[in-house]
């Protein structure tokens, strides 16, 4: 009997049931989506780097290197388990041309570091898709995923390398897979060549850069190795990286996109429970009488209990198997990014049982909540049952107010406004909606916003200015650091400058042990930095750390620290803590100048007087000051190092926006059918009185309007107060190197064209609704 029950509500409730199937289809379908992403993610990671073999320790290095020191160094050290030596063949982008199918274009505005290398013998190997070693024959080429994604080439286009008056003619045979070079982040990549190739243009052209890597039974010994082989006096005239800056960098932008995923589900699923409520009371009102009649004639609770139970459970089971499979077969859609960065690799098994483990729990969880909103079944007699529409509403029907003595306001205000400023609690529901719509779409919104804004640059350990130049550190530094200087100082379009000199020095950590400390000194070093606390140095005696050098050392703003470097030990006060990306996180800021030292690496941040110049001004003082010197215009250099996790953040925006909006539309239109039912009385009387169909319709249009323009205000608010908290949570526990942000707000979109465009749509399918109220007849109204 139950059965045909359920079957008979199933027909005659067709729209609101299929609506609660849509929603919970999308809720359970987004939840097991952010989770495959999420693992698929690491474990793509995981076997590119197990193929791969990528080092724990890396050491670039520009100049000549002393093979049989550093093997002397390497079989000394007791945890070392492999080293090998790397030859790379630097090259300028505008010697590499592309030969496509419809045109033919070089490499000039690459901001990435290019560099020609052979395969290795058996680690960090450059990979194919399939994650099969890459290996090429004479005349060919294997261009990096990274350079195919700005650049859209294609196999079999040509590149032509032109050095010393001549070129070299190669075709594209496969796109390689990077290991450790897989970002714009990490701000180098490497070209693949055949043995012969690389070995016939090897000191014919560019500048030769070696990759010192070092591999050990456990990746977590790499920072006390790099401590180690900087104090040995080893090559290091470079970047040194460790594996997890390396694992990190290359799942930074999928990294975010799980994150802004599961911050959406994860809300989707507390609307899941509101909206499972509020339609089982919309069933419920709507089928009052039948309630009342099976306890009039003897119907036990648990009986009328389980008549609805079974439809949700159904309804859910329905959802969340359709959600899983959906998520299953489109997966691949949004994990485009993790197989074009990290290769093909099949569904893991792994993925598949947490996914569905998941899958399960929403099933749980929406079967307890069902249980517990069908309770009410039990709180209702049955003469409460069989007066229409008072059932489950126990409200009392006269409040004495004034409200009614307002002669500005016109009659359908004064009664909506009236309804809603009383009985606020009855449409909650619709602020509470478009409350967490506004999260869900403002906070993936101003976390895309800030990536996109220059002055993101802050928080990568760089004040903001037009033009950013970097003197690398090789053996003609000094020498490209006058003739920068040189430049600068002759160029009189230039507003001003500033100047900053890195050097190294000794101090001990928390475990009393030496470490190095890289230190970025200058007159302006450390000014217009974000500070997690503190502030800039500003006395000679001062010096601001990263937050990763202040875990490592142990120490926070006001504390002491010694400086041990020639000899000399210096004591310096810790004037503040900022975050940043760059040099591994690792680095400090002081305006003392550590004459008694040499400089690793030279950089100048510079501001024009005309900022509308900055990249014809960028690239005519790279021609002057020639190689050994970057030149970056300081917006393209975040544009090229950020674009990747920009352009994958506004597709997710722009779908979360069509998530939020629908929704909020959804709801308004769930919630309206039930206030429809409830009000079915209240409609009789207006229509008795006098008030046209008009009137009645611009009433519940200005109760939706005042509550979802609560609940919308209520977001704007709560992005302020808990957006930058979330992201902030994340980013801590990420290790980026970045612990707080600020959330970078555009005006224009959080109080103008989302709050209008959302009042909008509810307002539309309000009106949709509404118009049933046309087909209601005051004489069978009154009669019932």
């Amino acid at each position: 009997m139950n059965w045909e029950i359920v079957k008979n509500d199933f027909k005659r409730n067709k729209v609101i049931n299929f609506a609660l199937l849509l929603f919970m289809i999308f809720s359970a379908y987004l939840a097991v989506l952010s989770i495959l992403m999420g693992i698929q993610t690491f474990m793509s990671i995981s076997e590119l780097y197990e193929k791969a073999q990528p080092p724990h320790f890396l050491q670039m290095h520009k100049g000549e290197v002393n093979q049989q020191e550093i093997d002397e160094f390497m079989s000394d050290y007791q945890d070392i388990t492999y080293w090998q030596t790397i030859t790379m063949i630097n090259v300028h982008g505008e010697s590499l041309s592309i030969v496509g199918n419809n045109d033919t274009y070089n490499l000039s505005d690459s901001r990435l570091g290019i560099s020609l290398v052979k395969q290795n013998e058996s680690r960090d190997l450059l990979i194919n898709y399939e994650h099969e070693k890459v290996i090429l024959d004479e005349g060919e080429i294997g261009i990096p995923v990274l350079l195919k994604e700005m650049y859209d080439m294609e196999i079999g286009e040509h590149v032509i390398l032109s050095y010393n008056d001549s070129q070299k003619k190669f075709v594209i045979k496969e796109f390689v897979l990077d290991s450790q070079m897989n970002s714009p982040m990490v701000s180098s990549t490497r070209i693949l060549l055949s043995n012969e190739d690389f070995d016939m243009l090897k000191g014919q052209v560019g500048e030769n850069e070696y990759l010192i890597e070092a591999y050990f039974t456990d990746s977590k010994e790499a920072a006390n190795f790099q401590t180690a082989y900087e104090n040995a006096g080893l090559p290091q005239n470079g970047q040194a990286v460790t594996y997890a800056m390396i694992f990190l960098l290359s799942a930074i932008t999928d990294i975010t996109t799980v994150f802004v995923l599961l911050l959406v589900s994860i809300l989707l699923i507390m609307v899941s429970f509101i909206c499972v409520k509020f339609t089982i009371m919309a069933a419920l009102e709507e089928e009052i009488g039948e309630i009342g009649t099976m306890k009039a004639i003897g119907f036990p609770y648990t009986d009328i209990r389980d008549i609805y139970l079974i439809k949700y459970k159904i309804l859910a089971i329905i959802s969340v198997v359709t959600g899983y499979l959906l998520a299953l077969m489109t997966s691949g859609i949004f994990t485009n990014h993790i197989k074009t960065t990290f290769g093909n690799m099949s569904m893991s098994p792994i993925a598949v049982t947490i996914s569905l483990a998941v899958g399960f729990l929403i099933f749980l969880l929406i079967n307890y909540y069902c249980k517990k909103t069908l309770k009410k079944i039990g709180k209702v007699t049955v003469v409460d049952a069989l007066v229409r529409g008072k059932g489950f509403d126990k409200d009392k029907g006269y409040v004495k107010d004034g409200l009614y003595k307002s002669k500005k306001l016109p009659i359908n205000w004064l009664l909506a406004i009236r309804e809603v400023f009383y009985n606020f609690k009855n449409w909650i529901i619709v602020s509470v909606i478009s409350l967490i719509a506004v999260l869900m779409i403002l906070i993936p919104f101003n976390l895309m916003n800030t990536f996109e804004s220059p002055e993101f640059i802050t928080y990568m350990g760089s004040s903001l200015e037009d033009i950013l130049i970097e003197v690398e550190n090789a053996e003609n530094l000094e020498t490209n650091y006058e003739k920068v200087v040189q430049v600068l100082e002759s160029d009189n379009e230039i507003e001003n400058y500033n100047e900053y000199r890195r050097v190294r020095v000794q101090t001990i950590n928390a475990d009393n042990e030496f470490m190095n400390l890289n230190i970025d000194c200058g007159d302006n070093s450390g000014n217009d930095l974000k500070y997690i606390s503190g502030k800039a140095p500003y006395l000679e005696n001062e010096i601001a750390i990263s937050y990763f050098n202040a875990n490592e050392i142990g120490k926070d703003v006001n504390e002491r620290i010694v400086l041990s470097y020639d000899g000399i030990e210096k004591e310096f006060v810790i004037s503040g803590i900022y975050q940043d990306v760059t040099s591994g996180g690792y680095t400090a800021k002081s305006k003392y100048d550590f004459s008694e030292l040499n400089s690793l690496k030279y950089s100048f941040s510079v501001n024009l007087k005309d900022n509308t110049e900055v990249e014809k001004k960028a690239e005519e003082w790279f021609e002057i000051i020639g190689s050994g010197v970057k030149v970056d215009p300081m917006e393209e250099f975040i544009n090229q190092t950020l674009g990747g996790v920009v352009k994958q953040l506004k597709t997710i925006v722009f779908g979360i926006f069509i998530i939020g909006a629908s929704l909020v539309m959804l709801i308004t239109v769930l919630f309206l059918k039930l206030r429809l039912v409830k009000d079915f009385s209240k409609i009789a009387i207006l229509k008795a009185i006098g008030f046209s169909e008009m009137d009645i319709k611009k009433q519940y249009m200005i109760k939706i309007g005042c509550v979802s323009m609560t609940g919308i205000l209520a977001g704007i608010i709560l992005t302020g107060i808990l957006g930058e908290k979330i992201v902030n949570l994340v980013l801590s526990i990420s290790g980026l190197g970045i612990k707080r942000v600020e959330l970078i707000v555009n005006p224009l979109v959080q109080y103008i064209l989302g709050p209008l465009s959302l009042m909008t749509l509810v307002l539309l399918v309000s009106w949709v609704v509404l118009k049933t109220i046309e087909k209601y007849n005051i004489i069978s109204i009154i009669n019932e």
